[in-house]
């Protein structure tokens, strides 16, 4: 991690943009798979393989070959590899990881193919995806040239629908930040993922004040208001 001379404000606003990177998680109930590898198909150019295990038992892993593309060519996102690679290894039974072949290390390699383009067509996001396209937003550095308008500090997922977002400016100093409600299911009660818009409108409805006719009567340690955007975004 690359610490900045921005203060404790900065710092924990790296803090939460390094973690990101660890809200998806391959977890199912008491199975947990960490990545051991990513390597590309020896014999496929635009076939990436991720080799998954139990962080414990090298044994227990299990790689699974991943198309870059769509099947009209298009490149799929890191984000839809990702959910679609966590499905994959939901359904995978212990007969196919049996009967799949080995690489050079000994480690059964499953084609995933048919898995993902079948998740593209008819996505399954876990909750996790959706917290962090929420949060992510907030945390991509801005241009050299431009200032953030907002700044992700933080970021708790509250209940099975939705997450608080804890921002400020950069200029915020120490000043705890804000709390703000996001939606991450829609009215079918579906995850979804990266299409909340709240990046876009967020710093229009602060400015023009609109914000405050959100705030909800409630205490959070963490931020020194919470604002609820779930009917806002929703309307529900």
């Amino acid at each position: 991690m690359m610490w900045d001379q921005t203060g404790p404000s900065g710092l924990q606003a790296q803090l939460a943009h390094e973690m990101l990177g660890n809200v998806t998680a391959f977890a199912f109930g008491q199975r947990v798979r960490l990545v051991r590898g990513v390597m590309n198909d020896p014999e496929r150019h635009d076939v990436g393989r991720v080799v998954l295990w139990d962080g414990q038992q090298l044994d227990t892993s299990v790689a699974f070959d991943v198309p870059l593309t769509d099947t009209h060519g298009a490149i799929i996102s890191a984000g839809d590899l990702e959910a679609a690679l966590r499905s994959a290894l939901a359904d995978l039974s212990d007969g196919e990881v049996e009967e799949a072949p080995r690489d050079a290390f000994g480690i059964p390699v499953v084609d995933a193919s048919a898995a993902v383009h079948g998740f593209l067509e008819h996505p399954r996001f876990h909750l996790s995806d959706a917290l962090r396209a929420a949060a992510a937003a907030f945390s991509v550095p801005p241009e050299p040239d431009e200032s953030a308008e907002l700044r992700l500090r933080g970021f708790l997922l509250l209940d099975q629908g939705t997450c608080r977002l804890y921002l400020d400016t950069p200029a915020s100093q120490d000043a705890l930040p804000i709390g703000v409600d996001l939606p991450l299911r829609d009215d079918d009660g579906s995850v979804v993922v990266g299409v909340t818009g709240a990046h876009a409108v967020l710093p229009v409805l602060l400015h023009t004040g609109e914000l405050e006719r959100m705030r909800k009567d409630v205490h959070d340690p963490y931020c020194h208001a919470v604002y609820d955007l779930v009917a806002w975004l929703t309307g529900r």
